[in-house]
Formats: structure tokens, sequence, C-alpha cells
């Protein structure tokens, strides 16, 4: 299957510092807003598959609040149990909309 862009929201809805769910496709993912850049990745930890959707955010890692266990979301690789990580995905800002590539 051939990775197509998606529009997910606009810029306005994930003020710098907070993280969204959304649904696209089959899968749910977050989207995080540190500073100015915008993350895109899986909603589950791949832990035990607990949401990430309220995990704490520093920067580009987000913390899953079930079991601790840290992401980061510039590559999808988890920082506190080596062998797991995530799907990232690109995301790409145009104009005032915000697009991830799946």
């Amino acid at each position: 299957m051939t990775a197509k862009w998606e529009k997910i929201c606009n810029v306005d809805e994930i003020p710098s510092g907070t993280s969204k769910k959304f649904e696209l496709g089959a899968m749910d993912i977050l989207i995080v807003h540190s500073g100015k850049k915008f993350y895109a990745s899986s909603c589950e930890c791949p832990h035990l598959g607990e949401s990430l959707e309220d995990g704490e955010v520093h920067g580009h890692v987000v913390r899953c609040n079930a079991h601790g266990y840290k992401l980061d979301l510039s590559n999808g690789k988890c920082l506190t149990e080596g062998d797991l990580e995530i799907p990232v995905f690109p995301v790409e800002v145009r104009g005032e909309e915000l697009w991830v590539k799946f």
C-alpha cells in the first residue's frame, strides 16, 4: 500500500505544549505540538497497548501514564525498553492545516 497524505486538523486546534488524539484510518494517532514542531505517532503504547492520549509530554518524548514507558516521537524508539517502538509518521504544516503521511 502506498503512503498518502491526510489532512488531520487546523494547526490552531493543537496549541504548543499540548497533544490530541485523532482517528486515522483504522488507527488512533497522537499529534504532539512541541515548540514549533509537530509529531505524529500511534496513540498506543507498545508495552501493553495503553493509550498515550493523556501521557506526559516533554519536548518530543511522551511518557505512558500506565507504566511509565517513555517514547521518542522523533523516531518511535522506546527510551525505557530498547526493543519496543511505535510507528511515527511525517507531518507537514500547509498554511493553517496539519497533514500526516501514513
